[in-house]
């Protein structure tokens, strides 16, 4: 920042209720660009392509038999997890960009010039921003327990913000992705309004120990047919290692989020 260079923020969708109770998503947008942010993007925006391609994969891939089920890659924990412990599963894995990545080249497309700081709960997406394939895209990551302490230093006082920006680049569906269940059920969401004909099986996992157990179960041929979402943390993104509030109290905030979004669902590709 100090540089002079123009960097943007893209903002996990559990970023709500982090900052407090009476920060609202257009005041949290707004505490960002007091803070130096030429510009704040939500990575839901890459969460609803997405969803719309998973949806998409299943009904071509799983349904017809060519892949037996789906794994989600959202959550680089788990499917880092899945590659390293259960390797004969790797051809069932999405090759669906991360939210994130899908966010920051979403942004780049637009900003080719623009330096992308994902801001979110999750410290394992800075080792995915470290990769060879994503570091071009992703300049930086910090967490909510970060930011936090970068507003504290600069003296920005969330609560007293205007409220000077909007807050409406994403659908429900991909918001939703910051809860566990929310992923599977974006799919299933998608799935059912373009492909009326199509019958889908969930399943969602959280916590590695669960992914694991999940897994072992595709490996049996148990899961076939499946589209399989993995969480690492309990609970979901709300529940990630760089969170500020309780679990609980995320899940209301996001609900709240969720349903109060304008747009339910993605457009389909023409």
């Amino acid at each position: 920042m100090q540089s002079g260079k123009r960097i943007i923020a893209q903002v996990a969708p559990s970023f709500v209720g982090q900052c407090g109770p009476k920060v609202t998503p257009e005041k949290f947008k707004s505490a960002l660009k007091a803070l130096g942010f030429a510009d704040v993007y939500e990575t839901a925006i890459g969460a609803d392509m997405g969803c719309m391609a998973e949806a998409k994969h299943y009904v071509e891939k799983v349904v017809t038999g060519e892949v037996p089920f789906l794994l989600t890659s959202c959550c680089p924990s788990w499917s880092s997890m899945a590659k390293k412990l259960f390797p004969e599963t790797i051809s069932s894995i999405s090759n669906e960009l991360t939210p994130m990545v899908a966010t920051a080249r979403y942004i780049k497309e637009r900003e080719p010039d623009s330096l992308i700081v994902f801001i979110g709960p999750c410290a394992s997406k800075k080792l995915e921003a470290s990769r060879r394939t994503v570091r071009s895209d992703v300049a930086f990551v910090i967490t909510f327990e970060e930011l936090m302490g970068m507003f504290e230093a600069k003296g920005v006082l969330l609560e007293e913000i205007n409220e000077m920006d909007s807050f409406d680049d994403a659908t429900a569906c991909g918001r939703g992705y910051g809860v566990a269940g929310g992923v599977a059920s974006a799919i299933e969401s998608c799935i059912k309004k373009y492909y009326p004909d199509t019958e889908v099986n969930i399943e969602h996992a959280e916590s590695l120990a669960e992914c694991k157990k999940v897994l072992m179960l595709a490996k049996a041929g148990r899961k076939n047919g499946c589209l399989i979402e993995g969480m690492a943390c309990p609970g979901g993104c709300i529940a990630g290692a760089g969170t500020n509030i309780a679990i609980n109290q995320a899940k209301r905030e996001m609900k709240h989020f969720i349903d109060g979004s304008e747009k339910k669902l993605p457009e389909q590709e023409s």
